[in-house]
This record gives C-alpha cells, sequence and structure tokens, in this order.
C-alpha cells in the first residue's frame, strides 16, 4: 500500500499472458483499521478518488493489547485482469501470517532483545476474497485523453488472537509478517476412471517364465510373470515446481501492552460444622498502560458438578463496570460441590474462569474503536474438607505430641557470639556481618527509629558523567532519659540506648544491582569419575566450578555512584537537627536511583534501610 510496484498491463484477452504476470506484477500488503466494524466494500467506496488512494487514507491502529482478538486485512493489489481469471488464480494461491512479540533493544545489554512466536496461520479458503474493481481512468496529457491502467484487489480478513508470551515483556511490539505464493498449474490430470491402469503403450517388464512356455507338462499355458512384479522399483516421483512468490511489505510493527492482570486466591471459611464450600477471590488489575475508560463485561465461573454462588451484591460491583488505569478490583465467588458424598470419592473439580473487558479507545463516531479482551483459564480446586478448622470442635483427633516445646532452635550460634557489645569495643566501626546476622532484631522501622529524615533532590537537570547531591535534613526525635529513683523490689528494665541520649549515625547508599534472568547449570567436577589418592585431600572448589561460577555471575551495570562513603552525622542532641550532604554520579541516561539507604546508629549497631528516596533522571545533552 505504501509501495507503487511499475507494471506492464496485462493482456485482458489471453489468460495465459494474465497468469504469466500475475504474480510479477502483483503487491501483498497488510493493515489493522482503527475502526473495530471495519466494512472494507463500504469504506473503500471509490468517490472522487481512487481505490488505492482510500487504502492509503485507512486510519490504522498504533497500539494493540494483549488478550486481544484483532482483524488483520489482507489486501493484494494486481494491475487490471479480467475478474473470472483473478477468480481461476485465487484457488491455487497461498496466503501465510506470522506475528511474534519482540521486546526494544536496550543499550545497557549485549544480547539481541528476546522474540517469541504467539501466531502462526494461513488463509483458509483463498477463493473467497472480496474483490474490489475499478473502471479505467482518464487522464488528459496535452489535449489528448489516454486511459491510465488501474488496480483490482483482493482482500481477505484474519483474525488473530494476541496471546502473552511466557518471555520476560520489556516494552514489547508486535511484528505481523505476511507471504503469499501462487502454485504453479496443472497440466494434464488423469481421470478417475483411468486411475490404477497403466499408461498406454507403455512397454512392460520381462517375462521371468518364458523359459517355460514350451514345457510339455503344462499342457499348452504359457505362465507370465513381470519382472516389475518381482524387483524393487523406486516409484517416480513427480516434481512439483515451487509456488511463485508474490513482492509485499517486509513487516508491519506495532506496539503492544497489558492492559489487564487477573489472578484468583481461595480461602477456606471456619463454619460449625465444617463446609468443604470455598470462597473465590478474583481480583482485576487494570495497567497503567492506557488513558481511556475501560468497560468491564463479564466475569463468569463454572464449577464442573459444582455450585457457585455471586456474593457481590452490593452497590457499584453490577457489571459492566466502568474501569480506569490503576484499578484494583476483588470479586467474590463461593464454591460447593452438588453432592456431597461424591466429595470423599473424588474431592478434585475443575473451575472455569473467563473475564470480557471492552477498551473504549474511541466511543464515538466515525471510526468506532472499542477492541475486546478475553481471558479465560481453567484451574484444579479442592473440595477436601479440613482436618482441625479453626473454629468449633475438630472432627477427628488432632496430632498429639508427648514434647511440645515453646520454640524450636534452629541454630546454636547464640552460644558463640561474643557478650561484649560492638560499641564498647569498636564504637566507630560499620556493622560487621556478625552483627546483621545477630539473633536479635537489628534492623527497625523508620517510626521506632526515633530518626526523621527528609531528603531532597536538586533542582536544575542531571546530566550522565556530572555530579549532583541529595540533601539530607535529619531530625533526632528520641527523648531524653528521665533520671529518679526507683523504690520498687523488681526495678524497671533501663531504656533502650538510642532513646536515651545523643544519637551518632553513618548514613551509607546500598547500590541496586540485580542479577540477569540467564543461568548457568554448574558442570561435574573434572576428576569425578578418577580414582582419587585417599593421601590426597579433595579440593576445596573445583576449577571447573569456579569458572561455571564466574560465568553465570554477570550483573548489570551500575546505574549511579555515591562518592560520599563514609557520612556521619552527631553526636546529635534529642530534638536537634542536622543537615547532610550524599554526593553521586549518574552513569547512564534515563530513570536511575539506589536501592536504599541505610541509617546506622553507631552506638547500637541498629539499623534501618529508607527506600523512599528521589527519582533521579538522567538528561542527555
Amino acid at each position: 500500500m505504501d509501495t507503487t510496484i511499475a507494471s506492464t498491463p496485462l493482456d485482458r484477452h489471453g489468460t495465459g499472458d494474465s497468469e504469466r504476470v500475475f504474480p510479477s506484477g502483483s503487491y501483498l500488503s497488510y493493515l489493522v483499521p482503527l475502526a473495530t466494524n471495519f466494512n472494507p466494500e463500504t469504506a473503500l467506496r471509490p468517490s472522487g478518488s481512487s481505490r488505492k488512494a482510500k487504502f492509503e487514507g485507512v486510519q490504522q491502529r498504533d497500539l494493540l493489547f494483549f488478550d486481544e482478538t484483532v482483524d488483520i486485512y489482507l489486501v493484494l493489489r494486481t494491475p487490471r485482469v479480467d475478474e473470472d481469471v483473478l477468480r481461476s488464480c485465487l484457488p491455487r494461491l497461498t496466503v501465510n501470517l506470522e506475528a511474534q512479540v519482540v521486546n526494544a533493544h536496550t543499550s545497557d545489554r549485549e544480547n539481541p532483545p528476546s522474540a517469541e512466536v504467539i501466531y502462526r496461520g494461513a488463509v483458509e479458503d483463498t477463493s473467497s476474497a472480496i474483490i474490489l474493481t475499478d473502471g479505467l481512468e482518464q487522464i488528459s496529457l496535452d489535449g489528448q485523453k489516454e486511459e491510465q491502467e488501474t488496480y483490482i484487489h483482493a482482500v481477505w480478513k484474519l483474525s488473530v488472537f494476541l496471546p502473552r508470551p511466557r518471555m520476560r515483556l520489556q516494552a514489547p511490539s508486535v511484528v505481523f509478517a505476511a507471504s503469499a505464493g501462487l502454485e504453479q498449474a496443472q497440466v494434464g490430470r488423469s481421470d478417475a476412471a483411468d486411475a490404477g491402469y497403466m499408461q498406454s503403450s507403455a512397454p512392460c517388464g520381462l517375462n521371468l517364465l518364458e523359459a517355460f512356455a514350451h514345457d510339455p507338462m503344462l499342457g499348452g499355458i504359457k505362465p507370465q510373470l513381470s519382472a516389475v512384479r518381482v524387483s524393487r522399483v523406486a516409484p517416480v516421483s513427480q516434481t512439483k515446481d515451487p509456488p511463485r512468490l508474490i513482492k509485499g511489505m517486509t513487516s508491519l510493527r506495532l506496539k503492544i501492552y497489558p492492559i489487564v492482570h487477573a489472578r484468583v486466591r481461595f480461602s477456606c471459611p471456619n463454619t460449625t460444622p465444617p463446609s468443604p464450600a470455598l470462597i473465590a477471590i478474583i481480583e482485576v488489575d487494570f495497567t497503567p498502560f492506557f488513558e481511556c475508560e475501560a468497560m468491564l463485561e463479564k466475569i463468569a465461573v463454572s464449577v464442573t458438578d459444582g455450585v457457585v454462588d455471586d456474593l457481590n451484591t452490593q452497590d457499584g460491583m453490577d457489571l459492566p463496570l466502568s474501569c480506569v488505569a490503576h484499578d484494583h478490583l476483588a470479586f467474590l465467588y463461593k464454591l460447593a460441590p452438588k453432592q456431597l458424598d461424591l466429595v470423599s470419592k473424588n474431592p478434585t473439580r475443575d473451575l472455569d474462569i473467563a473475564i470480557e473487558v471492552k477498551i473504549l479507545v474511541r466511543p464515538e463516531e466515525p471510526d468506532i474503536c472499542t477492541p475486546t479482551l478475553t481471558m479465560a483459564w481453567t484451574t484444579n480446586i479442592d473440595f477436601t474438607l479440613p482436618v482441625n478448622p479453626g473454629f468449633g470442635q475438630p472432627m477427628t483427633q488432632p496430632i498429639q505430641r508427648s514434647h511440645r516445646p515453646s520454640q524450636l532452635s534452629i541454630s546454636g550460634g547464640v552460644d558463640t557470639q561474643s557478650l561484649i557489645s560492638p560499641s564498647i569495643t569498636r564504637p566507630d566501626a560499620l556493622p560487621s556481618l556478625e552483627a546483621a546476622t545477630a539473633p536479635r532484631p537489628l534492623e527497625t522501622t523508620l517510626p521506632d527509629f526515633g530518626i526523621t529524615m527528609t531528603f531532597t533532590g536538586p533542582s536544575h537537570p542531571i546530566y550522565a558523567g556530572e555530579e549532583f547531591v541529595w540533601t539530607v535534613f535529619v531530625v533526632n526525635r528520641s527523648r531524653p532519659e528521665q533520671g529518679g529513683t526507683n523504690h520498687n523490689r523488681n526495678p524497671s528494665p533501663k531504656p533502650p540506648a538510642h532513646l536515651a541520649g545523643a544519637r551518632k549515625l553513618a548514613l551509607h547508599a546500598i547500590p541496586r544491582r540485580r542479577r540477569n534472568d540467564l543461568r548457568v547449570v554448574r558442570p561435574p567436577s573434572a576428576g569425578g569419575g578418577m580414582k582419587r589418592d585417599p593421601a590426597i585431600a579433595d579440593a576445596v572448589m573445583d576449577e571447573n566450578v569456579v569458572h561455571a561460577m564466574q560465568r553465570s555471575s554477570a550483573i548489570d551495570d551500575t546505574e549511579i555512584i555515591c562518592l560520599s562513603a563514609d557520612v556521619r552525622i552527631g553526636p546529635l542532641a534529642p530534638d536537634a537537627c542536622a543537615v547532610a550532604e550524599l554526593r553521586f554520579v549518574a552513569l547512564r541516561e534515563g530513570v536511575v536511583g539506589v536501592e536504599a539507604v541505610r541509617i546506622v546508629d553507631l552506638a547500637t549497631q541498629e539499623h534501618v534501610d529508607v527506600r523512599e528516596l528521589p527519582v533521579v533522571v538522567v538528561q542527555s545533552r
């Protein structure tokens, strides 16, 4: 449609010449119109302009959605030929279509973008195409009227469902690629009555029993045994000419995004007596990849040999339901088997769920665009009665144990810990690995930490390779220790040190590092099958294992580097404030950041991670 191919005018009276020029002068294109109910005959009706210009003026989709059934229109444009000749060539025409999802190429990854084929099909009946013809156009050149060659179009409609691929999506696009070919016409055909007989005037095989033709014991009978029946003769296969390919578009690439995410969870209600019924919670999440309105048309839930009760009877939950981006909906359904006596024999059932959503891309005239998304899946549920429900008397005797300790010890590392506090031995040291893995919880929440922090980013643009600063405003919200004398026999414990007085803090930026999805299988040891000397100990780490670990430890490049390796604040008295700075350098463009900023109390080795940090947008010069 976007390319015009010059071709020789066809002979409208010679069928052989028309079939010879037909593949070379034709062009295959395909489009996805914006209108949901697109009709080629009415939309492409010529009115003042040629049909070729009408095709080029069709408004097309620029964005598709997963779980959508989209209509692809394949258009074969050929120079004008008799419609009977075109109809005779259509049954020998093969039109194939393939769709694959391709991720966007990122500059920070060396591997090519991943792709996955989600559809591969063909037009089943090519003879049922919609034929659109035009009359000859009269053009004037230097006062003389000449006839301009026009085109005839054959249109097929192919409905393609766009499922979700199994690969991880990163700015995906769907790529459509179609191809067409014309098979050669068969010159001669054998009639059905002659099928199974030898060809006329064909020489027969050698008679292997000809030597016994004059045997007097046969009484004048001449036996016949052809050598063809005895010898192994390979059948002659008729060489089939390959189809003649038709020129066409290379591919059609469109953006595609998921609009709706759905999942189901189950809960067993606590009733007396216990019931095999289940509560199914269907959650529907709308992504931020669309800006229009969406209508949740239908949610169908069915159970094999079961009963489904809809618990969504409150106001505002009636379908169809209007939704927008970032909406989260939850629907409750009660599932129960029909016959309770069959539960003990076969408690497993199949649960079928179907969800239908209509996206109102353009609900008004003209070119109404309302694509419909359909999600359907089947899962197994178990109606087994609970062994020991939370309320009521248990139906069966619960598990009895002779020794029921209140707490099971998992690690014996408590006895190996030093009894001296790290704040005494190393008052200015950073939290070590022993402190991070101590049995007592060192990581606390920000309200319990007694510190209020405010992070402020720069107001000017940030460029890659240039330094920028975060300003950190710290307020010590802890209260000083109250003095006094306690006359009780059991004195109350001393309040924690971080709530008693001044605080001494350290700030550390934790970079964002994530591993790739590729995993390398660790190879076996090189000496696994060799006989080892009992006097020689085994290697701590084999060289093959070390090589595999190095290959599989590929990590992404660091987005941002913190130049402030050790930032100390304090001593900070109660209700006092301080200001510190964290200096960074961004290494690449885009949205970057750090994983967290860790605040460490140097007195108690307690720490807290602040993850709600300013968003850093690095621009290019």
